[in-house]
């Protein structure tokens, strides 16, 4: 039997915009990183872009998908859409892919 939740896991993984969307994400968490917006673990949709070297539109069409799927997680604050990690898995199969 499929489990539909992995599948998607690896389809957010296997195509590039995503995955760099996951990754600024999860780089985001240690104390180190240094956004405008939000807490430890959240990067503002305004930031996403720059940071993974895509355009707004392409970016916002990947956020949506991988919200849609379970992957991260968005909270709105005043007119800031704030983006953070929602499913654990993906930080465990990072871990092992980096090994």
């Amino acid at each position: 039997m499929i489990n539909e939740e992995n599948l998607q896991l690896f389809k957010a993984l296997s195509e590039d915009t995503r995955y760099r969307i996951i990754k600024a994400l999860i780089e985001s968490e240690c104390d180190c990183g240094e956004h405008k917006y939000g807490n430890n673990g959240e990067i503002c949709a305004c930031e996403i872009p720059e940071i993974i070297g895509k355009t707004q539109s392409n970016t916002s069409m990947h956020l949506a998908k991988l919200q849609d799927w379970g992957i991260i997680k968005v909270r709105k604050e005043g007119k800031k859409r704030l983006y953070s990690i929602q499913n654990e898995k993906i930080r465990k199969i990072l871990e092992v892919l980096e090994e």
